[in-house]
């Protein structure tokens, strides 16, 4: 209700202002009750000359003088002139409030409702008996005020619109507490509490809840931007962060989410940034947190793993948690590691990666310079398979060949020859007779059933490779039957060849790259150019893509046995060795000069002759042949004449039908993945049935033992090319099907702007 004063002063004319100082608590009801009486509100905002210039006082003055006239409508209220005093601050206001406590009005009446100045309003009037005595005055039992301003800058979304004026027409209004505005006006001596907002992220951070990120993790252009998003969704950024389709399952998607410096990707950065703690993925988290702005962010990730040592408690964890994030990243961004990786050689090996073929070729490059380290068991499986002795278990020379060739797998991948070795090499090139051996022609003709087998021929595969591919058969879940026997010399493919050009069984296949790795220019390799043993990835990859083969068409049941074989193997060595035979031929050198055409008074010490030509049995060439690549074929070492004849087949042999249910609805969903369905009809472990895709194992669930469900949650995306899954039934491969996955027709709504960011 209104005061007394107030009501004797509007009943009677005094000729001067009347100041009612009110807080935010009696403001609008003060206000309302005044409107109720018919008495007209004047606003201070309307003598600002422009949107952003402070309104003048004398302007306000000369409009009550001119009201005057006006008997029947001469009763004001202003309001904005305490907040707009409280702006100018405390000697303004007090000068101010002086002048117009005098100010005549004639037969107008005018309250000035002052709010935000209580305490120079009141030292005003208890100053002035005469104010206090004529009822000019009335201060209000609570007179605070909570207003605070936070000064934006301009299109930052914030306020309709911008200057002091607007500001002000706020304040009129009633607003308290936290008041947004845009103006230039020097505000240093304000009474309101106020705050100075530099750029977008000083908004952003204002904004959202908890925001505590420092403005150096983006941009100027990037934080306008999410501004402008915010004001778009509610400015709500986890709505900003589902429209641009990034959750916790980003990690999926990790090389496409951070590849460039678009919006879009430094907003993955934010986000995990925003989500620090709920990272799973120990690793990231470490990198996020270690990383104070987006541009760093993707080459720590490459990185961050070098400052630790493996002596670290937390180096394995962090190291198998990155090799797992950044399995899909290509070999141009593993490159920034690999180079950062070469400050300690002695800590750099535990910290490769089989990712790419860069890194087992630097791995690869790491041994041959600083010898075996246990690291090479967790860092590249595959080598560590492949230099695994293998035990053989022929009828004859199984001893020898064991310790021969367990003895040069590590020579190779060390690249040097021991003397011990040399002599060995000569005392078999002079003594033993691999003539024991069985022919691998005898050994394909004994194959049973070569209408179900599959021939699969590596060229210038060796028996070095054994373990490796008896590591790969026993992965897959294969049975393995092993025939070591030997070439016909020299060890050349046209000597060599018969075998396949006479196969009279199912399909066949000739694989030709691991010979053209070995010892041809399209190989890519030249030991001219890099003589460490960089080449040995690139032979296990071979390898590896054959009994991928070899899984896939027996688990298709398209043959029943799956046959690899080789014309010859090839000799490292023999090119490590660089050692020409001082003895000048009358014909040219073959193979890198590890044979030639026979011709008669060769006295050669480590020779045999046989199909017309002279092959040399120890590591010697002859001149005129082409320099070798990498690897040679053609002479009569060991690893030249030896090779095997690998048959593979399922081990159940039993026909089992395996279906894929309901293929045409397999759909990819962005949150749960793809969930597919088999009838398996005969298994012996319904528990125990899995399968696997591109090398991740998915466990089955079943209620009947003839129908399995199997959630594949990291598979969210629609794939035009077909999918292949090797059905386990415990730890034996049982056969293996294809399906596509689509995807799911998805509506976007049309407040979605990706705009280019996609």
């Amino acid at each position: 209700m209104l005061c007394q004063e107030v009501q004797n002063y509007i009943s009677t004319a005094k000729g001067l202002p009347f100041f009612y100082v009110v807080g935010d608590e009696d403001y609008s009801s003060v206000l309302d009750e005044l409107k109720q009486m018919d008495i007209s509100i004047v606003r201070m905002s309307d003598f600002c000359s422009n949107d952003d210039k402070f309104p003048s006082v004398d302007e306000l003055v000369d409009y009550f003088q001119t009201s005057d006239v006006d008997y029947r409508n001469n009763k004001f209220v202003v309001v904005g002139l305490g907040e707009y005093l409280a702006l100018r601050g405390s000697a303004i206001a007090e000068k101010e409030l002086r002048r117009l406590k005098n100010t005549t009005l004639g037969n107008a009446r005018a309250i000035l409702l002052l709010r935000g100045i209580s305490i120079q309003a009141t030292k005003i009037i208890r100053d002035d008996n005469k104010i206090v005595n004529q009822q000019r005055a009335y201060i209000s039992v609570n007179s605070l005020t909570n207003i605070s301003i936070t000064n934006v800058p301009e299109d930052v979304g914030l306020v309709a619109n911008d200057g002091v004026k607007h500001l002000l027409r706020l304040l009129e209004d009633g607003a308290c507490g936290n008041v947004y505005a845009n103006t230039a006006l020097v505000l240093d001596n304000t009474l309101f509490p106020i705050s100075n907002l530099s750029g977008a992220h000083s908004v952003v951070k204002l904004l959202v809840k908890n925001f505590t990120l420092d403005s150096d993790l983006g941009t100027k252009e990037q934080w306008q931007r999410l501004l402008k998003d915010l004001n778009k969704f509610g400015k709500d950024i986890k709505t900003v962060f589902d429209k641009n389709g990034i959750d916790e399952r980003i990690v999926d998607d990790l090389c496409l989410a951070v590849t460039g410096l678009e919006y879009r990707n430094w907003l993955v950065f934010l986000f995990f940034k925003l989500n620090a703690n709920q990272i799973q993925n120990a690793y990231l988290k470490f990198v996020v947190d270690e990383t104070l702005n987006f541009q760093d962010f993707k080459t720590n990730l490459m990185v961050k793993i070098t400052e630790l040592s493996h002596k670290d408690q937390r180096f394995r964890r962090l190291y198998d948690e990155r090799k797992k994030l950044l399995k899909d990243f290509p070999e141009e961004d593993v490159a920034i590691f690999v180079k950062a990786n070469e400050i300690d050689p002695a800590e750099s090996i535990y910290r490769l990666t089989d990712n790419t073929l860069l890194e087992k070729k630097t791995a690869v490059k790491w041994v041959a310079r600083n010898g075996f380290s246990d690291a090479i068991s967790y860092v590249y499986p595959a080598l560590d398979a492949y230099l695994k002795k293998y035990i053989f278990d022929c009828p004859v020379l199984a001893s020898e060949l064991t310790e021969y060739f367990d003895s040069y797998k590590q020579q190779k991948v060390s690249n040097h020859i021991s003397d011990d070795f040399v002599k060995l090499v000569e005392k078999y090139a002079s003594g033993i007779s691999y003539a024991q051996l069985p022919t691998r022609d005898n050994a394909i003709k004994a194959i049973a059933d070569k209408n179900s087998a599959y021939l699969y021929w590596i060229d210038a595969l060796g028996v070095e490779y054994l373990s490796y591919i008896t590591a790969l058969a026993r992965k897959k879940g294969l049975s393995m039957h092993i025939d070591i026997v030997r070439s016909d010399l020299p060890t050349i493919t046209s000597i060599n060849k018969q075998f396949y050009e006479q196969w009279t069984g199912g399909r066949k296949y000739k694989e030709e790259e691991l010979d053209n790795i070995k010892h041809k220019d399209k190989g890519g390799y030249f030991f001219t150019e890099d003589e460490d043993p960089i080449h040995i990835p690139a032979e296990l990859e071979v390898i590896e893509r054959a009994l991928n083969t070899a899984a896939m068409e027996l688990g298709m049941h398209n043959c029943k046995s799956f046959v690899i074989a080789s014309d010859h193997g090839a000799s490292r060595l023999a090119v490590i060795k660089k050692q020409e035979v001082p003895y000048e031929t009358d014909t040219k050198g073959e193979h890198s000069g590890r044979c030639c055409k026979a011709f008669e008074g060769c006295d050669v010490p480590y020779k045999v002759e046989d199909n017309g030509f002279i092959i040399l049995t120890d590591y010697g060439r002859f001149r005129g042949s082409r320099t070798a690549n990498v690897e040679v074929h053609g002479g009569a070492s060991l690893e030249e004449i030896v090779v095997p004849v690998i048959t593979l087949t399922l081990k159940k042999q039993a026909s089992i039908q395996i279906t894929v249910m309901h293929p045409d609805d397999i759909t990819a969903d962005r949150h749960d993945g793809v969930t597919l369905n088999l009838y398996i009809s005969d298994v012996e472990s319904p528990d125990n049935i899995s399968i696997v895709i591109e090398d991740k194992p998915y466990k089955g669930k079943s209620e009947d033992g003839l129908h399995y469900t199997f959630e594949l949650k990291d598979i969210k995306r629609a794939k035009t090319k077909p999918y292949t899954a090797d059905v386990f039934d415990g730890i034996d491969l049982i056969g293996s099907v294809s399906f596509t996955v689509r995807g799911k027709t998805a509506t976007v709504k049309d407040d979605f702007d990706f705009g280019d960011e996609f």
